[in-house]
């Protein structure tokens, strides 16, 4: 049984902006189309990322821009589709099509004037999901990777307000690069379940953008759920500690570290076991990221996880809401 997969966030959208086809096989990338058609996407959130070095007064502009780039692949084939609710969703993958919706990495995106206006217009385009923060602080909310002091408790008041206007536009936050502080303070504003699309467990490895098991243990319990991130630095400790170790020196990760690519699936039992099965979901992080597990080969990947599950006793029903229905679940709660 092949079972349609929701992959919550990919940066596809550099290989869109360097002008690649992604309707066709191309070598250099972990996303094109007819990968995701092998790999049974029923769903693939492209993430319009906005680099922390962006000028504050060109980050919405930057940001629409690579909406746009979204917003013309989703109407450039026949097997795709753009999909902004659960309802569109539904009927998408029920005409077996590939639909693709449209997320915001970096709230700096809104550019932190003390008005929410920008928010309200990146809804208008249609855009889903907000990763709050990347890997520097922005005034209002605590990277996990950030440096200097953070004046408040991971959140500021305009944070806050963000929050509330998220809740009230129908924009899910996602936590992936938060800090533990604005991971707490945004799951205790929220009144509906937040994402972190695209981490890892820290138990497991312990990089700094991974989930600690009480933050597993609260999202599952909130109702939100985690996409488990591919990147081999996120799933490995060995290979983190390479990987941190020759970043510093700038060569690469010997050969000699190898990342089985059933680890995946070593994060998603130990997340089932901490947060709850109706927790867990996918967040590859494609061509996002530099090294993926031996055996990950792009968008295609998706059939041999199902089956790695199915070997380790995973029901059908349990295969389904990990790869589509916890978030189907919580986009239905979004757009009510």
């Amino acid at each position: 049984m092949k079972h349609n997969a929701i992959d919550l966030h990919c940066d596809s959208v550099f290989s869109l902006m360097d002008g690649k086809d992604l309707r066709q096989n191309v070598e250099s990338v972990h996303l094109d189309i007819p990968r995701l058609r092998q790999g049974n996407v029923g769903l693939q959130v492209f993430a319009a990322y906005v680099p922390p070095d962006t000028p504050e007064d060109t980050a919405f502009a930057y940001t629409s821009a690579r909406l746009d780039a979204i917003d013309a692949l989703a109407h450039s084939d026949e097997r795709l589709s753009p999909v902004e609710t659960a309802a569109e969703l539904r009927a998408i993958l029920a005409l077996e099509k590939t639909g693709i919706m449209a997320a915001v990495e970096n709230g700096l995106a809104i550019e932190s004037k003390a008005s929410l206006e920008k928010l309200e217009l990146l809804r208008r385009r249609k855009v889903r999901i907000m990763t709050l923060v990347h890997s520097k602080h922005l005034p209002w909310v605590e990277s996990c990777t950030g440096t200097g002091e953070f004046a408040s408790d991971g959140l500021s008041a305009f944070g806050e307000e963000v929050v509330d206007a998220m809740n009230d536009l129908g924009i899910i936050p996602d936590l992936s690069h938060s800090s533990e502080r604005a991971f707490w303070a945004v799951l205790k504003r929220s009144k509906k379940p937040v994402i972190a699309s695209h981490s890892c467990a820290y138990s497991i490895c312990a990089a700094l953008r991974n989930l600690k098991d009480d933050q597993l243990k609260a999202l599952g319990d909130s109702g939100g759920i985690v996409g488990v991130n591919f990147f081999s630095a996120f799933l490995s400790e060995p290979f983190r500690q390479c990987h941190e170790k020759n970043k510093r020196s700038e060569t690469p990760v010997p050969n000699t570290v190898q990342v089985p690519h059933t680890i995946i699936a070593d994060h998603i039992d130990h997340m089932v076991k901490m947060a709850g099965e109706d927790c867990v979901a996918l967040g590859s992080d494609f061509d996002g990221v530099r090294a993926l597990p031996n055996g990950v080969t792009g968008s295609d990947y998706y059939p041999v996880l199902e089956q790695e599950l199915r070997s380790r006793g995973y029901t059908e029903t349990l295969i389904e809401k990990i790869f589509s229905g916890n978030f189907l679940r919580v986009l239905e709660q979004w757009d009510s």
